[in-house]
């Protein structure tokens, strides 16, 4: 597999998470479904964080926010940028190119250790991105279907 074959399906992943924010109302984008929920604008910056984290982890971004890198830490501290929700998928996008460069400029070694985690490999943490980056784009729809939004067809 090539390295552009291993990032194709976190492009994906990006693009499908355009659509959670199609049409999405400027004033909901902080705003939780439910207390123990995060909102779609936590959502996201927590899925650039992770990208930030373990691809490329001196990119400089206003998402690069640690609180945000795991649940425990900011469910009973919501977190809100001043970001539309076009600024702040424009800022995932950025991110994930930045950390798509890089991974296209290291051309790492499926099978090394990722040097930030080393029960990891490259390939298991470029799999494992993918799957993130969807899983918490999913969430982001729920989020929107609880607050009563009309979604893209999902």
């Amino acid at each position: 597999m090539t390295h552009e074959e291993a990032l194709a399906p976190m492009d994906l992943a990006i693009w499908e998470m355009s659509e959670a924010f199609d049409g999405f109302p400027a004033a909901d984008l902080w705003v939780r479904p439910h207390p123990r929920l995060l909102s779609v604008g936590e959502l996201a910056v927590h899925v650039a964080f992770g990208e930030i984290r373990w691809l490329h982890p001196d990119f400089e971004s206003p998402l690069n926010q640690p609180r945000a890198g795991y649940y425990l830490d900011s469910v009973d501290d919501p977190l809100e940028l001043p970001l539309s929700p076009t600024e702040l998928y424009d800022e995932v996008k950025r991110v994930h190119e930045a950390c798509r460069a890089q991974i296209l400029e290291l051309r790492p070694d499926f099978d090394a250790k990722l040097p930030r985690r080393d029960d990891w490999t490259w390939g298991d943490t470029l799999q494992y991105m993918a799957f993130h980056i969807a899983y918490h784009t999913g969430q982001m729809y729920s989020a929107r279907h609880l607050m009563g939004h009309e979604t893209a067809n999902n």
